[in-house]
């Protein structure tokens, strides 16, 4: 066996605390814990517990990116050019089979 090599990094106190409390709920120490998971993520390997940040990282972005098409959208030199874009994304949602609105529909 190689001798392991030394990875020095810097981080705040508040992730210290978490990434203490993370190995010892897990039984690990830091090293053993520190080094699963630094090695799944070069693996990318994604466990159910990181989903949930996955798709709020997601939809931060998706939010961005539709502030940021509906401003283009709106400061547009072609007055009509927003409202058929929000027609298309209406057709194609139903070509889709998608609701327009992530809102669940109510119920009677």
């Amino acid at each position: 066996m190689t001798r392991p090599v030394r990875l020095q990094i810097y981080i705040s106190h508040e992730l210290s605390a978490r990434i203490r409390e993370a190995a010892r709920a897990s039984d690990l120490s830091v090293s053993a814990w520190a080094m699963a998971r630094l090695s799944a993520a070069c693996d990318d390997e994604v466990s159910p517990s990181d989903t949930g940040f996955l798709v709020e990282r997601i939809a931060r972005q998706s939010v961005f990116a539709m502030i940021g098409i509906d401003a283009l959208l709106a400061g547009h030199p072609d007055p009509h050019l927003r409202e058929r874009a929000h027609q298309a994304y209406a057709r194609k949602c139903g070509e889709l089979g998608l609701a327009r609105s992530s809102e669940k529909p109510e119920e009677s």
